[in-house]
């Protein structure tokens, strides 16, 4: 069961299941739904779906020896971070991007990369629908063109990852899933913002 406008339950309607089929084929498809409802007014779904399933331009990025692809369409643009800006971005989780505050995913400890950060570290700047956030990773190495490849139900569960490709080297780099990233900031954000208020006890 899930999302269902009925306004009644039988057994053969109203329980959702036929939006969780459109739902769970809108996601491998990599496409995402949105609700917006407002009581007394209607409610609003949007679903977006990639223009192209096989081939992206892709921008390389690297954390170690590992190399991972953001969609080229959804990079605003990279900055090299200065020590005060690592050591502010470090502390705060954000970054003062020109008066923005940018929240930002590092993603070597979103991936649980071993070992420190090297002495350079860049941020690229992504956009996708209404949001925007910061990743940061180690090294930019470019655009690059490239055909995706499914993970497979082993790795289908693997958060923030929508597939892999084979760069000319022969290695294998993953393909980051931005709007999963971008989701996982939204949320955590509602619920910093939900949370509930604990007044203080003045003892008289």
């Amino acid at each position: 069961p899930g999302f269902s406008t009925a306004e009644a339950v039988t057994n053969l309607s109203g329980r959702g299941v036929g939006m969780d089929v459109v739902k769970r084929n809108i996601t491998l498809l990599r496409g995402t739904v949105d609700l917006d409802s407002h009581p007394g007014q209607g409610t609003v779904v949007r679903i977006r779906l990639p223009l192209t399933l096989a081939i992206i331009n892709g921008f390389l990025v690297g954390i170690d020896a590992s190399t991972y692809v953001i969609p080229l369409d959804m990079v605003q643009e990279c900055i090299e971070l200065d020590e005060h800006q690592r050591q502010s971005s470090r502390d705060k989780g954000y970054l003062d991007l020109r008066g923005e505050v940018l929240p930002l995913v590092d993603l070597r400890e979103h991936f649980s990369h071993e070992g420190s950060a090297g002495r350079r570290q860049n941020v690229v700047v992504v956009r996708y629908a209404e949001h925007k956030a910061g990743l940061v990773v180690d090294d930019l190495l470019g655009e690059f063109q490239t055909v995706i490849k499914p993970l497979g139900k082993l790795f289908g569960a693997l958060r923030g990852i929508s597939g892999s490709t084979i760069l000319g080297s022969g290695a294998v780099a993953l393909i980051l899933d931005v709007p999963a990233l971008l989701n996982q900031i939204v949320q955590l954000e509602a619920r910093t913002t939900q949370a509930p208020y604990s007044p203080t006890v003045v003892a008289r």
